[in-house]
């Protein structure tokens, strides 16, 4: 039974002011993901990036003194719909994407509830778990505006 005290639970809805096909175009850009986002380092593809099968593997480098390696298996994949995927390696654990065509544009829903598994992060977590959870949070923010960015550079 997971510990809720090592979970990172995510539920996040973001406009971007695009049709569903641009943006789930540019999220299928994964071998540019490191040149966008500097958190990112020691990026891997395997098999065909956002395909079911496909693993995204990588160095996260949050604003807090803590790295964590992420592996993120594909394992069901609906181009312009969703995607489900499970997270292994120092966070582990459930992660679903939903795009969705609203008339103000592409909604993109996240959801995940991970484990941190690397030790010093659990152990982290009972001491300083507001920071843990500001740096999660610090990471998303960041990806959703640089990505956003990306999409808009795509209309223009």
């Amino acid at each position: 039974m997971p510990d809720p005290m090592h979970m990172l639970h995510l539920d996040r809805r973001y406009v971007f002011r695009a049709d569903v096909e641009e943006v789930w175009h540019n999220m299928g850009r994964v071998e540019e993901f490191p040149d966008w986002w500097r958190w990112l380092r020691d990026f891997d593809v395997q098999g065909s990036g956002l395909e079911t099968g496909g693993v995204l593997s990588g160095l996260v480098v949050p604003p807090i003194p803590y790295r964590f390696r992420v592996n993120i298996h594909m394992e069901d994949v609906q181009p312009n719909r969703s995607i489900r995927a499970s997270l292994s390696g120092d966070l582990t654990g459930p992660a679903a994407v939903d795009l969705r065509q609203t008339p103000a544009g592409c909604e993109l829903t996240i959801r995940w509830d991970v484990e941190m598994q690397k030790p010093s992060m659990r152990s982290a977590s009972r001491f300083c778990r507001p920071l843990l959870v500001w740096g999660h949070d610090q990471v998303i923010e960041i990806t959703l505006r640089r990505f956003e960015a990306v999409v808009g550079e795509t209309l223009r």
